[in-house]
């Protein structure tokens, strides 16, 4: 994955930097047998010989974990916490207020107003299993800096998340190829979180992962 500046400027790039590069191994690593990433902050302008393909992937690499190449489109939208991490006496009043309201539609906060599913940058983490709490070297809570995930969402979150122009084609069944766009599967159709430390200047950046 490459991220620049001019495209979501809201990236904690340190220094002078202005990309961002994601890497991979992708075979299993401890302590969650997962891809180990490596991420490198640089100027974009140092970039000398940019490749035009992709290298071929070592015979030894898992396939679960080379995805398709593609091209990513940002789009922003707006999310909140997940239900476990709300307040006890919010998350109370949102639970009610889906249980008694007259809901036809079967919308609900859980699926369709909190942490949006997905590979996304920033924002609320959408946890798959409990909510883990992530520190650098010298003790700093790390803050979301991005998730790979393995589907982009499922039929019921589709309803909320998924691209506008692609929402037609979800029902009544949505077709693998717009759940799991990249054909990546990360532990049990999981994802990859990334977190950075705000505090450290040279941004150093450590990974969990987590599985249905």
């Amino acid at each position: 994955m490459q991220l620049f500046a001019r495209d979501v400027p809201e990236l904690p790039f340190p220094g002078d930097a202005d990309a961002l590069q994601v890497l991979w191994c992708p075979l299993d690593h401890e302590p969650y047998f997962q891809p180990h990433p490596i991420v490198r902050w640089r100027r974009a302008e140092t970039v000398g010989n940019p490749l035009v393909d992709a290298p071929a992937p070592d015979s030894d690499s898992d396939a679960s974990y080379l995805p398709t190449a593609c091209v990513l489109s940002p789009e922003r939208v707006q999310e909140y916490p997940a239900g476990w991490e709300l307040p006890a006496d919010l998350a109370k009043r949102i639970w009610a207020w889906e249980d008694e309201s007259p809901n036809s539609d079967g919308w609900s906060y859980f699926s369709h107003l909190s942490s949006a599913p997905g590979s996304k940058v920033g924002g609320w983490v959408s946890w798959i299993q409990d909510p883990a709490h992530v520190e650098c070297g010298e003790g700093h809570e790390m803050a979301h800096l991005l998730t790979i995930a393995t589907q982009e969402f499922d039929i019921e979150s589709g309803k909320r998340w998924a691209p506008l122009e692609e929402r037609a084609l979800l029902a009544p069944r949505a077709p693998l190829e717009l759940q799991e766009p990249t054909g990546l599967m990360i532990q049990d159709a999981g994802s990859l979180y990334l977190f950075v430390c705000l505090e450290c200047p040279e941004r150093p950046v450590d990974s969990l992962s987590q599985g249905s």
